[in-house]
């Protein structure tokens, strides 16, 4: 991430760092409720067990949850009054195979809120781990901002060859 920030230092008037906290939502299982029931063995163990503990989320908490995320979508919004763009991981953890999904947890905590707050975000690659996985970082703008992100993410194409492999 390093090195793609040295990359972004060039290609934009400066870089900073911000601090995300974390977000938790319901709607997953009020999704699948239906079918989790009926056939839990067709989850994976983590999805499964993560829906599972969702079910047991109550409406107070939820209502107080739904109150909060609109506190935070209107807290991060506020922080693209002084940036234009945020650059970070996008998965928190690095990659692993696919084999490992089956019984490993795996978190999109670097990338569900930008959904949760409507914020226009893409991923892409900027490297890969030392066992040759390929690991991606995420531009997020403010919203209606998808013009700025997507000249963003094609200028650090354009500076680097990382897509291309």
């Amino acid at each position: 991430m390093d090195d793609a920030l040295g990359v972004f230092k060039k290609l934009t008037a400066g870089i900073s760092d911000l601090v995300q906290g974390p977000i938790i939502g319901v709607e997953a299982y009020a999704y699948h409720s239906q079918w989790i029931t009926k056939s839990p063995e067709l989850y994976q163990p983590p999805v499964r067990g993560a829906l599972q503990r969702s079910a047991e989320i109550k409406a107070e908490p939820y209502k107080r949850a739904l109150r909060d995320l609109g506190q935070l979508s209107r807290d991060v919004r506020k922080v693209f009054a002084d940036v234009d763009l945020l650059i970070l991981p996008t998965m928190a953890d690095p990659p692993f195979e696919i084999e490992q999904g089956l019984t490993r947890n795996v978190s999109a905590r670097n990338a569900s809120p930008f959904d949760a707050y409507g914020i226009p975000t893409i991923s892409i690659p900027y490297g890969f781990t030392s066992d040759g996985l390929p690991i991606g970082m995420q531009i997020a703008g403010a919203p209606w901002a998808e013009a700025a992100v997507l000249t963003l993410a094609g200028a650090y194409e354009r500076e680097t060859e990382w897509h291309k492999r």
